[in-house]
């Protein structure tokens, strides 16, 4: 009877197994790459490839010598040109996008793109590495497009390397494929002008994150607590008094251009930049500064909420800005990336202070059709600033700063706010990331 007992235990957890297994099967579908892989703007020879699936569409990769071929069909909008397309490749990532694609292609229409590479998001020192398709069928927006490596840099210690590719704007599970065989032959010319280009492009990045490092370490203390925000790039002519009350529950952020009151709150680092968040229940409040580049509107700004997605944005952003200049910009909500479900969920400014861009913006939680935010949980991250997730509790009973993906509350700074209804700069829990 035992082992009867033992038996049937086993059949249940192998058909429990089996059963997970169907009804979840793997995001990568089964199939053979095509061997003869065209980049014309016609599909068809896509056919046999394998296919990675995303929340929002599918990429695969086929290798050809010191090319690479990337193919992408979207479940819902426009194929992104930015995100970036994240190449990895021995260890390597480079950033591989698109500011000429079209976001609007007709039924069977086909336009042409160039792409461009980057050693970060947006970046430019690769120049132009690539050519591509857009198209749609009537139902869906279809890409291919070929990156040569040896525009990278890379020349034959890297066949053989396995090469994976990720854009946030279409899923987080990379696609993989083998560096094909690069010759001495295909990249002699490409290699001495690569070394070249990535020798001034080294040196310039280098003087670039060494100022970009001086001034980081002057803006934030070894916590990453941001304290250097004057009025220099600020919309309002004085800093806020750190003891009136606010629109958020005396933390004391407004967001009106003047970053000034952002002075005692964390920072969650990212490869390209800085976030903080808080929220008091009806709003959720969002500083950026970047390490490189602007301050992105794309990403997007992605919310999770008791679980629920929400994808924020903005087609506002500037491209440049002089020193010192503010621009007020609306945000734009969303069921997905770039989408508008939501209508103008929010508003903010954006400025440049020095080599920095930096911004501050407010999310209505209303907007999102959410009856209430008392108990929920609110994450939130941009993949063109960083991986790492911030956090922060959206009930009503007061706002709490919370910093990276640990979730820090400290009892007794919340009874003493209760009993003050006041939380101070003192008593702002801080952590390290």
């Amino acid at each position: 009877m035992k082992k009867i007992n033992k038996l049937m235990i086993l059949g249940m957890l192998v058909f429990g197994v089996t059963g997970a297994t169907m009804i979840n099967p793997e995001m990568t579908t089964a199939a053979h790459a095509s061997a003869n892989i065209t980049i014309d703007g016609k599909m068809n020879d896509w056919k046999d490839a394998t296919l990675t699936e995303g929340y929002n569409g599918y990429t695969a990769l086929a290798s050809a010598g010191q090319y690479v071929n990337v193919y992408v069909k979207m479940k819902n909008g426009a194929v992104p040109g930015y995100g970036d397309y994240n190449f990895t490749i021995d260890g390597k990532t480079y950033y591989i996008w698109s500011k000429n694609i079209s976001g609007s292609v007709s039924s069977g229409t086909v336009k042409s793109f160039t792409l461009t590479g980057g050693k970060w998001n947006d970046g430019t020192q690769y120049g132009t590495v690539g050519t591509g398709y857009v198209t749609n069928d009537g139902s869906h927006n279809y890409a291919e497009f070929q990156i040569d490596l040896t525009k990278l840099g890379l020349t034959d210690s890297a066949s053989g390397k396995q090469i994976s590719m990720v854009n946030p704007n279409i899923g987080s599970d990379s696609t993989t494929s083998t560096v094909g065989t690069i010759t001495a032959t295909s990249t002699s010319s490409s290699s001495s002008t690569s070394s070249s280009t990535n020798a001034n492009s080294t040196t310039s990045s280098s003087s670039t994150t060494s100022t970009s490092s001086a001034a980081s370490s002057s803006a934030t203390s070894s916590a990453g607590v941001i304290t250097d925000k004057s009025t220099v790039s600020s919309k309002a002519s004085s800093t806020t008094d750190n003891n009136a009350a606010n629109d958020n529950d005396n933390l004391n952020i407004k967001i009106d251009g003047n970053f000034n009151d952002w002075k005692n709150v964390t920072l969650t680092e990212g490869y390209n930049g800085y976030m903080a968040m808080v929220s008091d229940g009806k709003y959720v409040y969002v500083y950026v500064k970047m390490k490189y580049g602007q301050v992105p509107g794309y990403g997007d700004y992605n919310f999770d909420i008791g679980g629920q997605k929400y994808y924020v944005w903005s087609n506002e952003m500037p491209s440049s800005q002089s020193d010192g200049a503010v621009k007020a910009v609306s945000f734009t909500g969303g069921k997905y990336n770039e989408g508008h479900q939501y209508g103008t969920v929010g508003n903010g400014y954006v400025s440049q202070a020095g080599s920095h861009s930096i911004a501050e913006f407010r999310v209505d939680l209303s907007k999102f059709d959410i009856s209430t935010m008392t108990g929920q949980t609110i994450t939130m991250s941009n993949p063109n600033i960083g991986n790492q997730k911030m956090t922060v509790a959206g009930g009503s009973t007061g706002p709490y700063v919370i910093s990276g993906v640990g979730v820090v509350i400290v009892a007794w700074g919340y009874f003493k706010f209760r009993k003050r209804r006041r939380l101070t700069a003192t008593d702002l829990p801080t952590t390290k990331n």
